[in-house]
């Protein structure tokens, strides 16, 4: 790609980034499903998250019966200049588990480090209960 042909494509960028951002006012952000690894052994199951550019006052995580929902939120980054190139976008990240298996909700444990988010499912241990057996 030449400079001249760089410059036109910065130049339409920057007139497109105008127009969307005026249409932002009234139009709602993209939604975006995060990458995620999921892991188990016997004890649990641990979620991990690309969730870039979300800080942790953004980020809603809730059990609600059997699916539990992760929301993130981000929000376009002023800066000085004009835009004349992007890649990076903005909007929100939504991803639903069903949970089919009983898990231990008071343990439930969320970190978000670096744009990572790793959720840690404890299972419930199984209870058991001894059943007296009694003769009439």
């Amino acid at each position: 790609m030449s400079v001249e042909e760089l410059t036109k494509t910065q130049e339409t960028t920057t007139d497109k980034n105008k127009s969307d951002n005026a249409k932002n006012e009234t139009t709602r952000k993209p939604v975006y499903t995060p990458a995620t690894d999921v892991y188990s052994d016997e004890e649990k199951y641990l979620l991990v998250l690309d969730l870039p550019g979300v800080k942790e006052s953004d980020l809603e995580i809730s059990l609600e019966k059997d699916e539990l929902k992760i929301i993130g939120k981000t929000s376009y980054i002023e800066t000085d200049g004009d835009l004349r190139y992007s890649e990076y976008k903005t909007g929100d990240y939504r991803r639903s588990f069903a949970i089919s298996e009983p898990l231990d909700e008071e343990k439930i444990s969320a970190v978000l480090s670096n744009g990572i988010l790793k959720v840690t499912l404890p299972r419930r241990k199984p209870s058991t209960k001894k059943i007296e057996v009694r003769t009439n």
